[in-house]
């Protein structure tokens, strides 16, 4: 009888342990999945404010590199530059608002002011502000700026 409750309590220690340990590394890799969406979600808002600040500092080159390979394959840097060159809106700031996003595309939204040289007879300047939806889209581990057609 003794030998059999040393026993018992022995296997039960052995299981409580055991059960312990499954659920630290089950625990832990929950936590690891819960992290990552988190961090993909962090890139795209980050590449996207710095692709908006480059826009609006006039920094094109840097804006070119975070469109999409697709965009940068049939559009040239000088066709990039000279079609935001040649654009009657000057962006003047960019805020972000949120985000909403699915496992491969993101929709990203900012607050842009721009302002308008000469609208209409009359006016010099017009300037305001509105919201704007970028689409953003993860390729090979990457977010990339997907432009409406």
């Amino acid at each position: 009888m003794y030998e059999m409750t040393r026993f018992r309590r022995g296997w039960a220690g052995k299981r409580a342990g055991v059960m312990l340990a499954f659920m630290l590394i089950f625990g832990s890799l929950l936590g690891a999945c819960a992290g990552n969406p988190a961090a993909k979600t962090d890139d795209v808002v980050k590449r996207a404010e710095a692709r908006w600040n480059a826009l609006v500092t006039g920094e094109l080159e840097e804006a070119y590199t975070y469109y999409s390979p697709g965009y940068r394959s049939t559009h040239s840097l000088i066709d990039f530059g000279m079609s935001i060159r040649t654009r009657r809106v000057q962006w003047t700031s960019a805020k972000y608002l949120d985000h909403s996003c699915e496992a491969t595309r993101c929709i990203v939204r900012f607050e842009v002011g721009f302002r308008a040289s000469r609208p209409v007879p009359g006016i010099n300047e017009f300037k305001s502000s509105s919201e704007v939806e970028d689409t953003w889209i993860r390729m090979d581990g990457q977010w990339w700026y997907a432009p409406e057609k």
